[in-house]
């Protein structure tokens, strides 16, 4: 999970990391409240979404009034910053800057430990600073001391990323101001998953979305599939609200993709993205399907995926079967799939077309998932 800024610095300051007085705002909210609680003049106001670069898509102003405070926020509340919505504006206190460094602690893919960078140079990408001013540490994850005593707040960020489950966290730009004192002006905070259920309060974190706008009701109910203490057996959370007509269900990341695009070439458009991944039991893929089929206006739905080592067909195929035979749609549906107990599990689905009259076609790993796209657009179409 993502975190915006003010939730990133929230965390951070709980491990003793030093962040600028500020205030979160949303829309509908007393703007002019917020900014006198403050007690500064001189104030930054910061769209909070979940990617970068927020600066240079204007969605960062440096203000000094509250008429030019109201301003900004009312500009940047309707902007999209990156095609991404807007959740919440955060004021905060315009620092007197001296220096500016960059610190992250994530997890490094080669050494598979986790890392800690450093630069003196910060405030910019750390892609766009020179190998030589980059100092990096390679870090112990059995011991809670960082071992590195020469850069402002390892400690501290080592705590954060240790005590919060955290897959990066980062302080870029790392401010010294003008009397000496050390501060995060921004923070970027990734979180494992796959930890929730060691943090209560992870579950006050609102939702998000990457797509522009507030998540709608079935991707609500698509992540709340993988709460609870089953969330280990598999994983069915992975869903995109499109604004096509046609149903995806689909089982591994990185055909999916391709599987988007050749989707798409046959002028046909998705209704979502989603995937299934794992060996998610049969009642999380019912309920995925419920939800995927539950939106109105579907012509189509193309359930693909590659060959599987490890996945049950049976108990996920098991889990669709459940979904078609109480929504029972009219249009096509077109399966490619391959792997463990596929000869059972194309059986239930036979079984259940022939029972509810579905207009169902099968197909194993004779043919590409690109090839039944086209399959499906003949029959849609």
């Amino acid at each position: 999970m993502n975190l915006y800024e003010f939730e990133g610095k929230e965390l951070c300051a709980t491990h003793g990391i030093a962040v600028p007085k500020g205030i979160v705002v949303r829309r509908g909210e007393n703007i002019f409240a917020a900014y006198t609680a403050l007690e500064v003049e001189e104030v930054v106001v910061k769209a909070q979404v979940l990617s970068g670069k927020r600066g240079k898509y204007n969605a960062i102003r440096f203000c000094s009034s509250f008429e030019e405070v109201a301003t900004a926020c009312e500009e940047i509340f309707q902007m999209q910053v990156q095609g991404q919505y807007v959740a919440a504006i955060r004021i905060e206190e315009k620092l007197a800057i001296a220096e500016e460094q960059y610190l992250s602690i994530s997890y490094d893919n080669q050494t598979r430990q986790p890392i800690l960078v450093h630069s003196k140079k910060g405030g910019v990408d750390i892609e766009d600073v020179e190998a030589c001013d980059i100092r990096k540490e390679i870090l112990d994850i059995r011991k809670e001391d960082v071992g590195v005593v020469d850069i402002p707040f390892a400690q501290e960020l080592w705590n954060c990323f240790l005590g919060e489950d955290a897959r990066q966290v980062e302080i870029n730009p790392l401010v010294k101001t003008i009397d000496g004192t050390w501060i995060a002006a921004d923070a970027k905070v990734a979180l494992d998953d796959d930890a929730f259920y060691r943090h209560e309060s992870w579950k006050n974190f609102e939702a998000r979305t990457m797509m522009g706008r507030l998540p709608t009701d079935r991707e609500k109910e698509v992540t709340a599939i993988d709460a609870g203490e089953d969330y280990y057996r598999g994983t069915a959370g992975k869903y995109i609200e499109m604004d096509g007509d046609i149903a995806i269900l689909f089982s591994g990341g990185g055909a999916s993709i391709a599987n988007m695009d050749a989707l798409i070439k046959t002028g046909l458009k998705p209704a979502n993205y989603t995937e299934y991944s794992g060996n998610p039991p049969r009642e999380k893929v019912r309920d995925l399907a419920k939800i995927v089929l539950s939106k109105p206006g579907l012509r189509g739905l193309w359930i693909a995926g590659g060959v599987a080592n490890f996945t049950n067909i049976k108990e996920t195929f098991h889990g669709i079967v459940d979904a078609l035979d109480e929504i029972k749609p009219a249009y096509p549906i077109i399966v490619r799939r391959a792997g463990p107990y596929e000869r059972e599990g194309m059986e239930l689905l036979r079984e259940c077309a022939v029972r509810n009259h579905l207009d169902l076609h099968l197909f194993g790993k004779e043919v590409s998932m690109s090839e039944t796209a086209g399959i499906l657009a003949r029959h849609v179409n």
